[in-house]
């Protein structure tokens, strides 16, 4: 029987808070026990904000995006794929996962263009490489991916990690694509649980600002997972020890679903 696929989107206090990056790990090297094929795709809001206010570079949000400049991108590929990426491979190496850090840019794996000139060298991925990951799955690694794409000129863009996460996971015809939050899942204007959503309902849910900011990536992102060849999709809370194989082994029912 052939094991399934896994793209997780991993970020926020999932990855920030000690605790719960050491039960990530746990779970990971669980999960790769049990005969998964494993993707770990990383974000670092973070620590780029962190390292553009120790450089004076200035940074903002539009749509839950971050504007990139030419000198915020140097500074946003230092963070993901220097800094953020060595950590999450070392922390996950600690509990005995065969870990390789790589980038987007690397082999070839992301291709992007710019989404909005008013966003700079923000990237709109518009083609998808997954031969490298293949190679390091068939080899027993997992492969923990920083979302920096190549441009149009070769030039290093700035991808949304939710995006870049779920544009590998429709590449792999991944089983799951997990996205690992830092709300227990979409939530609805009284503040509780949606436990499933199609496409129809997030498009009304967006027109009412219900889905908004940051959440926008998250539901586009499953949304294209899924038009692209992945099975499913969920919008998991992070903040919960082990909730991530709660849902992969026990079939839990955490978060919130989208389906087609």
């Amino acid at each position: 029987m052939t094991q399934p696929t896994v793209v997780i989107k991993y970020g926020g206090h999932a990855m920030d808070k000690p605790e719960l990056s050491e039960a990530f790990a746990t779970d990971l090297a669980h999960l790769v026990g049990q005969g998964m094929s494993i993707v770990v795709v990383h974000g670092g809001g973070p620590q780029i904000s962190a390292l553009l206010t120790r450089l004076q570079i200035e940074s903002r949000f539009v749509d839950g995006l971050r504007v990139t400049g030419e000198a915020a991108m140097r500074a946003v590929e230092m963070a993901l794929c220097g800094q953020v990426n060595k950590t999450v491979v070392s922390a996950f190496a600690r509990h005995g996962v065969r870990a390789a850090g790589i980038s987007g840019r690397d082999g070839g794996l992301l291709r992007a263009r710019p989404k909005n000139p008013a966003l700079g060298l923000v990237g709109e991925v518009t083609d998808v490489d997954p031969a490298l990951p293949r190679c390091l799955l068939d080899a027993g690694f997992v492969p923990v991916v920083a979302p920096v794409a190549s441009g149009p000129d070769g030039e290093a863009m700035n991808i949304n990690a939710d995006t870049a996460a779920g544009a590998l996971a429709g590449a792999l015809a991944a089983e799951y694509f997990v996205l690992i939050s830092d709300v227990p899942g979409v939530l609805n204007a009284d503040g509780c649980l949606i436990p499933s959503l199609n496409r129809a309902e997030i498009t009304r849910l967006e027109a009412d600002r219900v889905i908004s900011g940051g959440m926008i990536p998250k539901v586009e992102a499953c949304l294209n997972a899924l038009d692209a060849g992945c099975s499913r999709a969920l919008i998991l809370d992070g903040r919960a020890q082990s909730s991530l194989r709660g849902y992969l082994l026990d079939d839990a029912p955490l978060g919130t679903v989208i389906a087609r």
